[in-house]
């Protein structure tokens, strides 16, 4: 089904049709139906640590790429622990 896996959006369906004021059956105006769909992309993903393909829409993909290039630049830059170092006592007059 063509559905984002992440948010669960899907196409909608839409009805439209003008009417013509007056004038009876002949003015009708016939109802066409539009069907809107998402914009899904086919992606990798690393998920709970499995790698898989995963559907998404244009904005759950944008949410993704930035926690995975968050999580990228937190493992690349792990700034080491410095220890606290003691000062002598100041003495006070």
């Amino acid at each position: 089904m063509k559905a984002c896996q992440v948010c669960g959006k899907k196409s909608q369906i839409q009805k439209s049709g003008a009417h013509n004021y007056g004038g009876g059956w002949a003015y009708r105006a016939t109802k066409t139906r539009f069907v809107s769909e998402p914009n899904l992309h086919s992606i990798k993903v690393t998920y709970k640590g499995v790698r898989k393909t995963m559907r998404l829409c244009t904005k759950c993909l944008r949410r993704v790429k930035a926690e995975m290039a968050n999580i990228k630049v937190s493992k690349v830059t792990k700034v080491p622990e410095v220890s606290k170092i003691e000062q002598p006592p100041v003495a006070v007059a």
